[in-house]
């Protein structure tokens, strides 16, 4: 890790003092049996953010790129304007759809390749962007894990190639093993892979270790458990992580996955942002930002607290709150409550500075509209009024029967927030 951390610095600082090498361009390099990239001949280790939010505080952390998931000219062009004022580098998304039908389209191979060409050619030169991801999670579900789909992510990057000397080419999957066994008979020539994975982060390197597929990878989403690898209550809503939680396997999975295997190149942690996915908290290292009644700012969670740790090796100065549980009527795993009755909710939460904490209480009917592979999901409907308290304990009542969940935010007044739900059902 020692190592790895002086590369990125090393790195990093040339970046930010506009050194040159004359070793122009990015290049993936093994040396002594570790695989790294090397931009203008300087290794970097990427400490990477999914997403584009609060990028100043990322790279005030430790953080020296992020990930994109696609885009067309325009916004590439306003990521990268991002990426220059804070000094990151950019591992840029090339939109694919998972459709395995739509890789036997000419129509379609023809205009996506079209749309390839013109980003290679515009962005050819630009020293910001040290990799192409073309395609994310494909295969996802077996949708588009076929001879035919990875011949055409191979096309593409060969169409890359022709035209942009300088970056990388990649192609973002699922924790699917099989995924990367198409990658190493037809798609040979992207320079690495890039997995993305979450419960099962840990057996990352094993999975690479008994494929085919012999070359670097990056870990380019990771996070919490997910919830399809998580507890269920009675009637089947997953069971999210308290924040304290998250903190503290997103620091174990950095050193134990990420920091130890010498294939590994580095990651991108998910999400630097907010996105509704089961819940408005699961995934996000920021809350939420201007929802109506919420008096949330987007305030950071422990994880940015857990990723300034592991990227600077050294202890920050302030820490968020630490819930240590939380529960309804005493109850933390499937309570049950009766519809028009008063319930209270209680959180168990210290505080390493002693700052004055503020509690904002929410209830939420469990999520029905839901999504597979990220995609939009609304968020779910408020129930009653938020309220906000400066003890550790509310009082409800819930006039109809039903799942809904207890949402808790705990702020500490310095920007960082903890946060803890729990499922429970009215009858």
């Amino acid at each position: 890790m020692k190592i790895k951390a002086l590369f990125s610095a090393i790195a990093l600082s040339s970046l930010l003092c506009g050194c040159e090498s004359a070793h122009e361009g990015v290049a993936v390099e093994q040396n002594d049996g570790t695989w790294q990239v090397s931009i203008n001949g300087r290794p970097l280790f990427i400490q990477g953010v999914g997403g584009t939010n609060r990028l100043d505080v990322a790279s005030a952390n430790g953080a020296n790129a992020f990930r994109t998931w696609g885009g067309d000219v325009a916004s590439i062009q306003k990521d990268l304007e991002l990426a220059r004022a804070s000094h990151l580098y950019v591992m840029q998304g090339i939109d694919l759809p998972k459709d395995s039908a739509l890789y036997h389209d000419e129509t379609f191979r023809e205009k996506k390749l079209e749309e390839v060409r013109l980003l290679a050619q515009t962005f050819r030169n630009d020293t910001s962007i040290f990799a192409w991801g073309i395609g994310n999670e494909i295969e996802l579900n077996d949708a588009a894990n076929t001879p035919t789909a990875w011949n055409f992510v191979n096309l593409l990057a060969q169409e890359i190639k022709k035209i942009d000397k300088r970056h990388l080419v990649s192609s973002v999957i699922s924790h699917h093993p099989a995924a990367l066994e198409m990658i190493a008979r037809y798609a040979p020539d992207l320079d690495f892979v890039g997995i993305n994975s979450y419960g099962d982060i840990l057996n990352v390197k094993n999975v690479f270790a008994q494929s085919s597929y012999k070359g670097p990878y990056l870990i380019t989403e990771w996070g919490p458990t997910g919830w399809w690898e998580t507890r269920l209550t009675d009637w089947k809503a997953p069971i999210e992580q308290t924040s304290e939680e998250k903190r503290q396997v997103y620091e174990a999975r950095y050193t134990q996955a990420i920091a130890a295997d010498p294939r590994c190149m580095g990651s991108f942690v998910f999400l630097w942002g907010q996105k509704e996915e089961r819940t408005p908290t699961w995934f996000c290292l920021f809350v939420e930002d201007d929802v109506e009644g919420l008096p949330l700012k987007g305030e950071k969670t422990p994880m940015v607290e857990a990723m300034e740790r592991v990227w600077t090796r050294q202890e920050p100065a302030q820490t968020a709150p630490v819930v240590k549980g939380m529960s309804v009527d005493g109850v933390d795993f499937s309570p049950r409550v009766k519809a028009g009755k008063p319930f209270s909710g209680k959180v168990d939460v210290s505080d390493c500075e002693q700052d004055k904490l503020t509690y904002v209480w929410e209830v939420l009917k469990e999520a029905t509209v839901t999504a597979t592979g990220g995609a939009y999901e609304p968020r779910p409907d408020r129930v009653g009024e938020v309220l906000t308290t400066d003890v550790d304990e509310c009082t409800l009542s819930i006039p109809d029967k039903g799942y809904y969940r207890l949402y808790v935010y705990v702020l500490d007044g310095t920007g960082f927030v903890a946060t803890a739900n729990v499922p429970f059902a009215v009858e």
